[in-house]
């Protein structure tokens, strides 16, 4: 029954999450959409006379045609060759933005459109003779021409040496606009400027979350190495570029140095969270690990020969099985139940199916997705080397660290909300104990005032030997003093907070009855039961006091030990009128101003906090909320 009323309320308590899961996934594969967008250049059109001989025409400038024989053009030296070709038929229209991008060896080059001359990008070309200047050797160029909205493309080409090959005719590809041939470099270099870019990012995000809680006086110091590995993946990433500007990154020892560097801060993570004896005999793997790269790089200093196989061999094997051995830890550490292994390999299970639903759907599509893997356990094979599955692994564990980070970081400020909300509660509470402990005491005071005069009065009347009176007397003041509160329980708190209840009850006239039976000691902290019993002792009185006519006043109280394992609270009292609920489905307070409303929130955190659940029933005009709460396994420990 429990389970069942857990699941309903997580499904409830939840829903707007799950909600939230659809345009967040939408979002996400977006972003993931985005990447692909940016790691891929737009729709371009080769046109080359080598990727397509037939739909190109070859004549001499007297419009003698050439025919290819085999890949070879026979030519004489210095004649110019005339290529045209048909643009009317492309896969894409011509625009007046079109542009036409040409690369050229060994060759002088013109172009030409409708007899025009469009471009003369060796500037020998001369269009009325047909011909190009002779003496100096055309070079390699590249060009881009703006071709527009052409109909027919003619190529004019000049060989000093004769004979052309088909193969070494110029290379012409054909763009829609600017932007689009711009793409082609900008792809090239997305692949390794975006994930270094995303490396970074993560790299500060840490460094500031450290720095943040170390300001609270909370820090895990688990984030600054990683912040130094997501560092280190981007430098790896971005070393080869940032060689030719900075000069001591051209050193050996800085590449391999950094290509070891994630290798033996993931292993230094991995250990951070581990416990018990494991943690303090795991040391030993990020230590060796760290020693042994220190070594290798100090050996390649004084003898890079010697050196250069010792950090091979921890590159390629050493590493590589720590970091194998570090996750068998790891599991066993989750298999223990440590709640940061539990949820590493949870989401990287999670992480490891998308991964796979990614593989199908590559595979579905253009397969570059499994091409990359089939090429990278080709280079393993061919290597003899688990370096690059170590470091595919290594940009796997990165994400899951990052993704721990930032869910730690949330799930610490929910529960410092929750427990200022719950403190807040506690207090509220507190003050209203102690406010009726200080009534209840000048209650007493008064009473003992009282009781002098009545003995005085008694006294009298005994002197004056008027028997009867005194009977009377003595009679009316029994019937006082068996209206002052019993005594429950042996529990102190449990008995203050039973008794507060009959005493408002009765100034209610309203049918009160409980029935206690908890010993004086119990595995139950006394402010969580203050919460619990007070919230419900609070909206019982409330609730009655709402009744016009006290014949509909009722309360009743059960508060029992259950099979010595745990303590049964439960509170039943009348209402009236309809009930208003919360999206989460919890009865709403009437009084929802100056702290109140938060009771049943407050003593469903008490049950949790005690594995169980509050459930909320009604029935007819009756209001029924209960739950039992699991001792803890050392009583003595949770007495307050």
């Amino acid at each position: 029954m429990f389970a069942k009323e857990k699941w309903k309320r997580f499904l409830c308590d939840k829903k707007w999450f799950l909600l939230a899961l659809i345009p967040a996934a939408a979002l996400l594969w977006c972003c993931f959409l985005y990447i692909r967008m940016t790691q891929t250049p737009l729709k371009s059109l080769d046109i080359s006379p080598a990727s397509d001989p037939a739909s190109w025409h070859f004549t001499l400038a007297d419009g003698t045609e050439v025919s290819p024989q085999g890949e070879n053009l026979l030519l004489p030296p210095d004649t110019a060759l005339y290529c045209s070709r048909d643009l009317s038929q492309l896969e894409f229209s011509l625009t007046p933005t079109s542009i036409l991008a040409m690369n050229r060896f060994g060759c002088d080059a013109a172009i030409l459109s409708g007899g025009k001359l469009l471009a003369d990008p060796s500037l020998r070309y001369h269009p009325q003779e047909g011909r190009f200047d002779t003496g100096n050797q055309p070079a390699m160029y590249s060009d881009i021409i703006t071709l527009g909205s052409a109909q027919e493309l003619t190529l004019v080409l000049s060989y000093p040496g004769g004979m052309a090959s088909i193969r070494q005719l110029p290379s012409l590809v054909l763009y829609p606009d600017l932007t689009a041939y711009q793409s082609q470099a900008m792809a090239s270099t997305a692949q390794d400027a975006l994930p270094a870019g995303v490396l970074l990012a993560a790299a500060l995000f840490l460094a500031g979350l450290f720095f943040f809680q170390l300001y609270h006086g909370k820090a895990d110091a688990s984030l600054l190495p990683l912040s130094l590995l997501a560092l280190s993946f981007g430098l790896e990433r971005t070393v080869s570029y940032s060689a030719y500007a900075i000069w001591f990154l051209q050193s050996p020892l800085v590449l391999v140095g950094l290509q070891m560097l994630p290798l033996v801060l993931s292993l230094w993570v991995l250990w951070y969270h581990l416990a018990g004896r494991i943690r303090k005999w795991g040391i030993l793997l990020p230590a060796l690990g760290t020693l042994g790269m220190a070594v290798g790089l100090v050996w390649r200093l004084f003898d890079n020969q010697g050196g250069a196989g010792w950090t091979n061999l921890l590159l390629s094997r050493l590493l590589p099985l720590a970091l194998l051995v570090s996750l068998l830890l790891c599991a066993h550490q989750a298999r223990r139940g440590i709640a940061y292994y539990r949820h590493f390999f949870l989401l990287g299970g999670v992480l490891l199916l998308f991964f796979v639903l990614a593989i199908l759907f590559s595979l579905a599509g253009d397969g570059s997705l499994w091409s990359y893997l089939c090429s990278l356990w080709q280079n393993t094979r061919m290597l003899r080397s688990f370096f690059y599955l170590a470091r595919l692994v290594n940009h796997l564990l990165l994400l899951l660290f990052f993704l721990l980070a930032v869910y730690d970081f949330v799930q610490s400020v929910v529960r410092r909300n929750s427990e200022l909300q719950l403190l807040t509660v506690q207090n509220h509470y507190a003050s209203e104990r102690a406010a009726y402990l200080r009534r209840s005491l000048d209650e007493t005071y008064a009473m003992r005032h009282e009781i002098l005069h009545h003995m005085n009065a008694l006294s009298a009347l005994c002197q004056e030997g008027d028997l009867q009176r005194v009977q009377q007397y003595v009679e009316h003041f029994t019937g006082q003093i068996r209206q002052a509160p019993g005594r429950y329980t042996d529990h102190p708190l449990i008995n203050a907070l039973v008794s507060y209840c009959q005493i408002q009850a009765q100034k209610l006239d309203a049918s009160f009855q409980a029935s206690v039976q908890v010993p004086q000691h119990i595995g139950i902290v006394d402010a969580d039961l203050a919460v619990l019993l007070s919230n419900m002792i609070d909206n019982a009185l409330h609730a009655v006091a709402a009744l016009p006519d006290p014949q509909e006043r009722s309360i009743r109280l059960k508060v029992e030990i259950f099979e010595n394992a745990g303590l049964f609270v439960s509170c039943t009292n009348s209402f009236s009128g309809d009930l208003q609920r919360d999206e989460q489905g919890d009865p709403l307070s009437p009084r929802r101003h100056e702290g109140h409303g938060q009771g049943i929130k407050a003593m469903r955190r008490v049950a949790e906090q005690y594995n169980s659940v509050l459930i909320i029933e009604t029935q007819d005009n009756l209001f029924h909320v209960k739950s039992y709460l699991y001792f803890q396994k050392d009583p003595s420990q949770t007495e307050a």
